[in-house]
């Protein structure tokens, strides 16, 4: 089932340009930050998973944790929140395509993927 397209909304002080990908549990936007005039990915959690107490308790304990994180290979989590209408995870902003992308394109050799 597709989520409402929210492409070409403004959520929070974010604009939200495309849809980068979509799933089950829903969709992540490539989206600006006009404030501080940055890229950002917005992942958009759908209600129906957002609005369950289950989820609310782990949404809101995972999302702190990871803000936390600092760590060159994690990628960092600059906002969240979560409303009637799903929840949102704003991230940093990552080029080079999907992971799903460079695995089709063959095995990675020792060095790429170490780095």
């Amino acid at each position: 089932m597709s989520m409402a397209d929210l492409t070409n909304q403004e959520v929070r002080g974010y604009q939200l340009q495309e849809i980068l990908g979509e799933g089950g549990f829903g969709a992540v936007y490539r989206a600006f930050q006009p404030l501080v005039k940055r890229e950002v990915a917005i992942k958009v959690i759908r209600a129906k998973f957002a609005n369950q107490p289950e989820f609310i308790r782990r949404f809101e304990a995972e999302a702190q944790l990871v803000a936390r994180l600092e760590h060159l290979h994690i990628v960092p989590l600059y906002d969240y929140w979560r409303d009637p209408s799903g929840a949102y995870l704003v991230m940093r902003m990552l080029r080079g395509g999907t992971l799903e992308d460079t695995l089709a394109r063959g095995p990675w050799d020792i060095p790429e993927a170490i780095r």
